[in-house]
């Protein structure tokens, strides 16, 4: 996939949910993972505890589960059991979702059954990071995963070109319908429409999403940690932008 493909793959993801999408999004993620994201790809140094002999573990929650669903600011339309638009020519079988992408490189992303572990006792980790900084021990660019989301499956489609139409339906399973085909047990098939500019992946038991803190300058004022998030409007050339990648999958190489 070019370059540039995966850094719009990440851009709508991270507008549609606020998180850190992983790429590809098979890539693996832990709490307590530390490291920095050069020229779009994140760069694993190691741990807390490999690094800096803090252990982390997970803050207890109620097991709650929850789904996300992107579709690139609304440019991607999800259409059930029917052809889309005069001479669309495009059959579809019962039970098929018909995508519509209204822009190039647009994205629908959804994940099912996810639960998002939290770093317990999160001030002594940015304790810790304030500490180090003020030595000169946590370069500004350096980050750690202080949240993941894992998925009991995942599913996302990227089309190249825009105004495509294609048909999906569960590999496995024909008779799940609605959203719930796209992360049906089995993964999803192409049944009609444009292939040629299309990528898939639906896997289950992902960590699809985490966001990470690190130090944010202030030009007034000390340096804080925070989420990467909270900085908007970097510009200059000391502007980091904050992206990952994985390169051990290419979408393109999938049947």
């Amino acid at each position: 996939m070019p370059n540039g493909r995966y850094r719009k793959y990440i851009e709508h993801v991270r507008a549609d949910l606020a998180m850190e999408p992983s790429w590809p999004p098979s890539a693996d993620r832990q709490l307590g993972d530390v490291g920095v994201f050069r020229k779009g790809h994140f760069e694993r140094k190691g741990t807390l505890e490999t690094l800096f002999g803090l252990t982390v573990k997970p803050r207890p929650v109620k097991n709650r589960a929850t789904d996300y669903h992107g579709d690139s600011k609304g440019t991607v339309r999800v259409h059930h059991n029917s052809a889309i638009g005069a001479g669309a020519a495009l059959v579809t079988a019962d039970g098929s979702l018909v995508l519509e992408f209204g822009k190039a490189d647009s994205v629908l992303f959804h994940a099912a059954g996810c639960r998002t572990e939290e770093i317990d006792r999160i001030e002594i980790v940015e304790k810790l990071m304030k500490e180090l900084h003020g030595k000169g021990e946590w370069p500004r660019k350096q980050v750690v995963i202080t949240e993941v989301t894992h998925a009991r499956r995942t599913t996302a489609v990227m089309c190249s070109k825009r105004n495509d139409r294609i048909a999906l339906r569960a590999a496995a399973d024909p008779g799940v319908t609605g959203l719930d085909l796209l992360t049906a047990a089995g993964g999803v098939q192409w049944t009609g429409g444009s292939a040629a500019s299309l990528q898939v992946l639906s896997e289950g038991r992902l960590t699809p999403l985490y966001k990470a803190r690190g130090m944010i300058r202030h030009l007034f004022g000390a340096d804080e940690a925070g989420f990467l998030d909270d900085v908007e409007d970097v510009e200059g050339d000391d502007a980091e932008w904050y992206v990952d990648e994985v390169s051990s999958l290419d979408f393109d190489a999938l049947p």
